[in-house]
């Protein structure tokens, strides 16, 4: 029997069924469908702060890194419809020694700005840490972790800064940061759009 020799790249056509695929072969996909891409991971940024610092102020105080440094986390979206998933573990405590202060709470704010332009709070979170109402008492705690997550949508594809500022509920009171070896953190994590 007489064998036919096929030439060229495009002389056979049709379709591989697949159980005939090897895995070596999807190293050649270089896009996924669209209902695939949606919601995966395109890239994560850490951040880390094992600067302690305390906070006495009541009005909003930038968290610091180092002396007189903000703490500042930065990634750059590949997309105008990439969300921003925000992973954050915070340590702080109250550091008062005042006995006759009863109040001992904080607030922590989270900043965003876009690119050059200014910071503007994205997430308010109010009044964290103890109040006692039994009487004139001391306060003194471990730092303890302040978990929050935020899914930002900041529909560009520039830079995108990300900051805390803290602040006390009232006057003559401290708050510390990172105390006793603790580390902060923040992962800001790219997820594709849907």
């Amino acid at each position: 029997m007489a064998i036919t020799r096929l030439g060229g790249a495009n002389a056979i056509t049709g379709t591989i069924p697949q159980g005939n695929i090897a895995n070596a072969s999807l190293g050649a996909v270089t896009a996924l469908p669209a209902a695939i891409s949606t919601g995966k991971v395109l890239q994560v940024v850490h951040g880390a702060n094992t600067y302690s610092a305390d906070y006495t102020s009541t009005s909003a105080t930038d968290m610091l890194s180092a002396d007189g440094v903000t703490w500042e986390t930065s990634i750059t979206p590949s997309s105008t419809s990439s969300k921003i998933l925000t992973l954050e573990t915070l340590f702080l405590y109250n550091s008062d020694t005042n006995d006759s202060t009863q109040e001992k709470r904080w607030f922590v704010h989270l900043y965003r700005k876009i690119g050059s332009g200014s910071y503007s709070a994205i997430r308010s979170s109010n009044w964290y840490g103890q109040y006692y109402y039994n009487g004139a008492q001391r306060v003194d705690l471990d730092a303890f972790s302040f978990p929050e997550s935020k899914l930002d949508e900041p529909n560009t594809t520039s830079q995108v800064t990300y900051k805390y500022m803290i602040g006390r509920h009232g006057g003559d009171r401290k708050a510390t940061a990172n105390g006793d070896s603790k580390t902060s953190v923040i992962n800001l994590l790219e997820i594709a759009g849907w």
